[in-house]
């Protein structure tokens, strides 16, 4: 059962839920989607655990043109050790002046196992925020796809 038609103006910035989108929606090139990754330490992780899709948060550098993190033994690692086909997706969103962007990176996460390549993360300055352990394997995200949208 459909609630109430409510008739809202896209153009008044207090109604909570009226946005122009047609008007307001652009795309973001790739180049465009990897400098807003650039500009926020934080993202999220989407995999396939236990049955259904999981979202988790994680500090993350861009190195190479992949995504990466530190991590412990769990679902991260797990579908990291598995090869999954994951996303990553970055947002930023301002409620004043109700504007805003998200990318989506989509790719193959695997644990960094050779100690070369541990060597050169250890040396990028990634500190995990959840310090109560200490987060000593790393995840790579290599980039498949990568897309953006911008509201303006």
């Amino acid at each position: 059962m459909k609630g109430p038609i409510v008739d809202r103006n896209p153009d008044d910035l207090t109604d909570p839920v009226a946005i122009d989108i047609v008007g307001r929606m652009g795309v973001l090139d790739p180049d465009q989607c990897i400098k807003l990754i650039e500009s926020t330490p934080i993202g999220r992780i989407g995999f396939w655990a236990d049955g259904g899709p999981l979202v988790l948060p994680v500090n993350f550098a861009l190195f190479e043109g992949s995504v990466i993190f530190r991590t412990l033994e769990g679902q991260k690692l797990a579908a990291a050790s598995d090869g999954q086909t994951v996303c990553f997706e970055v947002d930023h969103w301002d409620a004043s002046d109700r504007s805003g962007w998200s990318v989506v990176l989509t790719g193959v996460a695997r644990e960094v196992t050779d100690w070369a390549e541990q060597e050169q993360l250890e040396n990028i300055g990634l500190v995990p925020w959840a310090r109560e352990k200490w987060r000593p394997m790393w995840v790579r995200i290599d980039p498949t796809e990568i897309s953006g949208r911008v509201l303006r």
